[in-house]
C-alpha cells in the first residue's frame, strides 16, 4: 500500500535506497516499482532523492542487485512482523 513505502525506507540508509532506486529505473520490469516508491513519500524526499540518483550515474548491476534485495528484505521484515501486508496478483 502507499502508505506502507515510508515504512520500508525508513529502514534502510539513504545510499541503499538511492542505489536500488538509480538501478531500478533503467530496468524496464523495475521502473514502475522505483515510481511507485517515489511517488509515495513526500515531494521534498522524492526530489532529494531524484537529486542524489542523478549524480550517482550508472549503478553496477551487482550492486543494484543487491540494493534491491535490501529493499526487499526490508519489506519481507514488516511483513514478518505484522506491518504490512503484501497484496497478491489474485487480489
Amino acid at each position: 500500500q502507499p502508505r506502507d513505502v515510508p515504512k520500508v525506507l525508513r529502514l534502510l540508509d539513504q545510499l541503499t535506497t538511492v542505489t536500488a532506486l538509480a538501478w531500478a529505473q533503467r530496468q524496464p520490469d523495475q521502473a514502475p516499482v522505483a515510481e511507485f516508491l517515489l511517488q509515495n513519500i513526500s515531494q521534498r524526499l522524492a526530489e532529494a532523492l531524484r537529486e542524489e540518483m542523478a549524480a550517482r550515474g550508472r549503478v553496477k548491476d551487482r550492486e543494484g542487485e543487491e540494493a534491491t534485495n535490501a529493499v526487499v528484505m526490508a519489506i519481507r521484515q514488516l511483513e514478518g512482523a505484522g506491518e504490512l501486508v503484501l497484496k497478491r496478483d489474485e487480489e
